[in-house]
């Protein structure tokens, strides 16, 4: 009889096992691996990718931009473009912050008035001139650009929508009216959100969102194939193979509006004949064809093709030794030592490495400086480099966004001018084409520009920016976002059939 029970015993435990296995509870969690550490919750403060790839799941903004590079509403019901360029929001009603507060003029009103006050977002927004609130749900924004450049900015996730709230006698909490709420950010290597219920569209698939800071690409690719993490930004190219063998991974690979490039500090290389020779040396196909194993292309400019303003018909310098070597020689270049400055990333290694080679062939010796991001920001903001390597996402789709910050003499230094480079006929460029409501003219003073960069190289492209992201095959519900603010809000892990 003993027997008899413990055989009975077995079959229901194994039949109990079964349905356990056929019956597993849906992934609540979210684990999304990024390169770098945000630097903080603020959005008005930072640019850097790994930052605004974790705020734009926080906070909203008045506009978003499509993959096509079409300005979206998102927090606007509508808005109205007046004669004198001035424009009226109508907000939509019922949006509630984290705090439980419902959002309204006067707090978009803050949050602007709060960017024009931050040097690092200044830049988008200070064509504003007044905000008049015309009642709850309503502002009108009087302003002295182009208004195509404003709603572009609009779209930024450094414009995010931010309310700030006390805490402390000196501590500000900020909320936003994202689908995901702050749970956890410690200076530890991870961030972690979680859903926020009253979100005014429908609530986020997932329960929590675990942003983990691995730096080295391999490591990430290795995070992934063994499932702890469920999605990595920034694969590298070389391990794009890897994945497209895996089975349980897959992988997007799209073209970003972002652009690496050579940044030459002018006030230290003065000559541009010098500048000339750096490009006309540096092989931009071996760059394309090595590290990123051609999965880009040579660009002619820093702006992608997507880019509002970007001009086909520029003309781009091509890798050639000899021109390079006479250019030298007309300025009395002789035996010249450089030191490229470049963030701690595997690609930035391979690029500085062939531009190395490269510039050697016609005696210029190049000292390869590898920092931390936040290190190699704060030096090279302070014009501490000859050259960097930078890496720039016209993130608003609008060319000003674009020129402005790298090339404009009021954005010299931390704000994105690491050239320091100053030429009145290019300010004056940029200006007009604020100033104008005309298109038409805004894409001719861009190109114009383009010109004179091309002859004064403060800058040169490298290669366009693709973003390749890795998943598990069951990740579903991923939105792209061109600017590389991925939308999360709507991912779900699928269950096993």
């Amino acid at each position: 009889m003993k027997y008899l029970l413990a055989i009975l015993l077995l079959i229901f435990t194994s039949c109990g096992s079964g349905e356990e296995k056929t019956n597993i509870e849906p992934q609540t969690t979210l684990k999304v691996a990024l390169a770098y550490k945000p630097r903080s919750f603020d959005p008005h403060k930072h640019t850097d990718s790994s930052t605004l790839a974790v705020t734009k799941q926080i906070y909203s903004n008045l506009f978003s931009l499509s993959e096509t590079g079409e300005i979206v509403p998102e927090l606007v019901e509508s808005y109205e473009i007046k004669e004198d360029g001035a424009i009226i929001f109508k907000l939509k009603k019922g949006i509630l912050f984290h705090d439980g507060k419902e959002m309204k003029a006067e707090d978009v009103k803050r949050s602007l008035e709060r960017n024009l006050k931050i040097p690092v977002s200044k830049v988008l927004v200070e064509a504003i001139d007044k905000i008049k609130i015309l009642d709850e749900y309503t502002l009108e924004i009087i302003q002295s650009n182009s208004p195509s450049i404003l709603l572009h900015n609009l779209a930024h996730s450094s414009t995010a929508i931010v309310k700030e709230n006390s805490v402390g006698d000196n501590e500000i909490n900020l909320v936003g009216t994202g689908a995901f709420r702050i749970k956890d950010w410690t200076i530890s290597e991870k961030v972690i959100l979680e859903r926020f219920e009253d979100y005014y569209e429908e609530k986020a698939k997932m329960e929590e969102v675990i942003f983990q800071t691995i730096p080295e690409t391999s490591n990430r690719l290795i995070a992934l194939e063994t499932g702890e993490i469920d999605i990595a930004y920034d694969i590298s190219s070389n391990d794009l193979k890897g994945i497209n063998k895996n089975k349980n991974l897959k992988v997007i690979n799209k073209t970003s509006l972002g652009s690496d490039f050579v940044t030459i500090n002018t006030q230290k290389i003065t000559d541009k004949r010098v500048r000339q020779a750096i490009e006309y040396a540096v092989n931009k196909k071996a760059i394309v064809d090595t590290v990123y194993e051609g999965y880009s292309s040579v660009p002619k400019s820093i702006l992608s093709p997507n880019v509002f303003g970007y001009d086909d018909s520029i003309e781009g310098r091509e890798y050639n030794i000899e021109k390079a070597k006479i250019l030298l020689k007309e300025a009395g270049i002789k035996n010249l030592n450089l030191g490229l400055w470049i963030y701690d990333e595997p690609s930035r290694q391979q690029m500085a490495q062939i531009i190395q080679a490269n510039l050697k062939e016609i005696g210029i010796d190049v000292e390869i400086n590898v920092l931390e991001v936040s290190s190699f920001l704060q030096y090279t903001g302070m014009g501490e480099h000859d050259m960097l390597i930078g890496l720039w996402y016209v993130s608003t789709g609008d060319a000003d966004y674009g020129y402005y910050p790298l090339l404009h003499s009021s954005s010299l230094g931390a704000v994105g001018n690491r050239s320091f480079y100053k030429n009145s006929d290019v300010d004056f460029l940029l200006d007009q084409a604020r100033k104008t409501t005309s298109n038409v003219l805004r894409k001719e003073n861009y190109k114009k520009v383009q010109e004179i960069i091309y002859d004064e190289v403060p800058l040169f492209p490298i290669a366009y920016k693709n973003y390749i992201i890795g998943l598990q095959k069951n990740v579903e519900g991923f939105i792209f976002n061109p600017n590389g603010n991925h939308i999360l809000s709507k991912v779900y892990i699928k269950k096993p059939e």
